[in-house]
């Protein structure tokens, strides 16, 4: 087992425990070997997993590259992770190599770590991200991410939450706008180190590679700006 698997497994036994809950959800560093060789650290936030009353590990789910049932958010993700770390054009077809190989350079984690339905309540968000804020904190420090986008724009935002409940101390800037008209703001994370909290839109969006390849060439204009 990797050090960083080492330490979040200890994260969520303390997390779990402290907090009560019967079934915890797990997540964070897909693939620790090359999270380790990463030069851009890259963490999607979202929300909850759809696995209500059970355990479960997004991170042993995402390393074979998910499956159907959730198709548009992680070759969603791959497409951004692409795109992010290489540049280049909108890829139409994500094969399960693709997204395999993108998503094994990423970290993703949900603020509520019990499972959920399909469609996540905001208000129960807001209220275990209140409750949990000091371990999601610890999370997202654990990984020193370099770029952190929330995923779901809308009422309930992640990106409000975590500026607004959960990195409360390493909030170092306003809300800024980019001329595309998404919102972030920024964390200090050391004396030279800031980091962008992007707010945009959750992957599992409707619509087809029209919209998708929208998503994504507006996501691009964001990563020139921060």
């Amino acid at each position: 087992m990797s050090n960083i698997n080492q330490l979040e497994d200890n994260l969520f036994a303390e997390w779990k425990n402290e907090s009560g809950y019967i079934t915890f959800a797990s997540d964070g560093v897909v693939d620790p070997e090359t999270w380790e060789k990463q030069k851009v650290k890259l963490l999607f936030v979202l929300k909850e997993v759809n696995a209500e009353n059970q355990n479960f590990d997004l991170r042993f789910f995402l390393k074979n590259g998910g499956n159907k049932n959730y198709w548009r958010t992680w070759n969603n993700v791959a497409r951004w992770t692409k795109g992010i770390l290489e540049g280049g054009d909108y890829i139409r077809k994500v094969s399960k190599a693709d997204k395999t190989y993108y998503l094994s350079k990423i970290a993703a984690m949900n603020l509520k770590k019990v499972g959920g339905r399909a469609f996540a309540e905001n208000e129960k968000i807001r209220e275990y991200t209140k409750r949990d804020a000091y371990y999601i904190k610890k999370q997202i420090l654990l990984y020193n991410p370099d770029i952190i986008i929330c995923c779901g724009r809308g009422d309930g935002k992640n990106a409000d939450l975590l500026f607004e409940d959960v990195l409360t101390e390493e909030v170092c800037s306003n809300w800024k706008r980019t001329a595309n008209g998404f919102y972030y703001f920024e964390i200090q994370l050391s004396e030279k180190k800031h980091v962008p909290v992007i707010s945009f839109y959750h992957p599992q969006m409707r619509g087809g590679h029209a919209i998708f390849e929208k998503r994504y060439h507006e996501l691009m204009q964001v990563m020139k700006e921060i």
